[in-house]
């Protein structure tokens, strides 16, 4: 289990991690959905060991967390100048012995012996990906994963993050984008004000849209429906 207890990290005199606290079951794959600013980047920052907190812990099956459990797929992600997709997979060991780099060329079919600065969104997205997945991490952060990715490459990573909760790894996935996390998720958590306000089951996704938007949808109506 991931247990995270009062959370907190301020910037200045501005809190954005707030008495943040969630118990996660392992083995599961847990969305995080907030509005911008919410929190959310410098949460998943503080559990890759990016930032520190200022206040609250984190704890792993019982004992202190340790961000070398975390494998961490940045929304952006860096790679070097004049260096080949290649060349970027082999600075990450190969510690999941089961990682298949040919199986996954068959669908990803990235230029590997081509210089990564001239690939596209999605083959960087894929590359840093597959960059992740060499790794045997016991937890993994996907921060928007489906940015830029083709339709067939989208439903090769929901297999792929099923195979990874078949195997007990524990998945904490965002997107701005609700519907991807619909498909994948056992539970999704909405994050607003630096805390998690409120989590739902699989049982209640067919009225998440509803339950997240509807007070939005009604300011939207009010404030736009003679403007446009």
């Amino acid at each position: 289990m991931l247990k995270i207890s009062e959370l907190s990290i301020t910037f200045g005199k501005f809190p954005v991690l707030n008495g943040l606290s969630a118990n996660w079951e392992a083995g599961k794959i847990h969305g995080i959905v907030g509005h911008n600013g919410a929190g959310k980047s410098t949460f998943f920052n503080v559990l890759a060991g990016i930032e520190k907190p200022t206040g609250g812990s984190i704890e792993w099956d019982g004992n202190p967390w340790n961000p070398k459990l975390l494998g961490f797929l940045e929304t952006h992600n860096f790679f070097y100048s004049r260096i080949t997709g290649a060349e970027y997979l082999k600075m990450f060991p190969k510690s999941n012995s089961n990682f298949d780099l040919d199986a996954f060329q068959q669908f990803f079919q990235l230029p590997l012996d081509d210089l990564v600065e001239y690939y596209s969104t999605g083959m960087k997205k894929k590359l840093a990906l597959l960059a992740i997945l060499k790794q045997d991490k016991s937890v993994f952060i996907l921060d928007e994963p489906f940015n830029g990715l083709d339709l067939e490459t989208n439903k090769v990573l929901e297999v792929t993050l099923d195979i990874l909760k078949q195997k007990g790894k524990t998945v904490l996935i965002s997107s701005h984008i609700l519907a991807p996390l619909l498909e994948v998720c056992d539970e999704i958590h909405y994050l607003s004000h630096g805390k998690f306000e409120k989590s739902y089951g699989r049982d209640q996704f067919s009225n998440l849209d509803s339950l997240l938007f509807d007070d939005l949808k009604e300011k939207a109506i009010t404030a736009l429906g003679d403007a446009v």
